[in-house]
């Protein structure tokens, strides 16, 4: 899909064929949202599970997921805070079915590494690209928090169509 016709625009905004590329939009499913609408704020030590499970094995249209590879989204919208040197891992977790409609037990697909919170700044993304397979019926994230409490921070996660990379360079990069 291009951009919409000159003049006209989503959102009550007017678009021209240069400025167009300089507005990107991502569209986001709440039925594939891991975090809460707020997001996700796990603060304390140990496991946190995402507010969200996806359930993989209720017929509902998640748009193009039955024949396109989804991404994952896990993105730090509000900077972290500690009080100590704490850190963050982001677990991409499966489970079956139990039986009776919910979820079995939890095993892990797909991990980031311990992220000091120095580094979970405002846009960090944990596990960016394509969601690791085969999964089972349910899908969620575990967030993990070692050494410290955190004091703040918030995350948002979904499932995504595609990702809005951007290139990523090396801090203080002049070119």
């Amino acid at each position: 899909m291009g951009p919409p016709p000159q003049g006209e625009g989503w959102e009550g905004e007017s678009h021209t064929a240069n400025s167009f590329s300089e507005k990107i939009i991502m569209l986001i499913d709440k039925q594939n949202q891991f975090s809460a609408d707020a997001g996700d704020s796990p603060t304390g030590t140990g496991s946190t599970a995402s507010t969200n499970i996806v359930d993989l094995g209720i017929a509902r249209d998640i748009g193009g997921a039955v024949t396109d590879q989804l991404a994952l989204l896990c993105e730090v919208v509000t900077a972290f805070t500690s009080g100590g040197s704490a850190t963050l891992q982001v677990q991409f977790q499966t489970a079956p079915d139990n039986g009776s409609g919910a979820p079995g037990a939890w095993s892990t697909l797909s991990q980031s590494d311990a992220v000091p919170v120095a580094s979970l700044v405002q846009g960090y993304r944990f596990l960016p690209g394509e969601l690791p397979g085969p999964t089972q019926r349910f899908v969620r994230l575990n967030y993990v928090i070692g050494t410290a409490a955190m004091t703040a921070g918030v995350l948002k996660a979904a499932l995504v169509p595609s990702l809005d990379v951007q290139p990523v360079y090396a801090r203080s990069y002049v070119a």
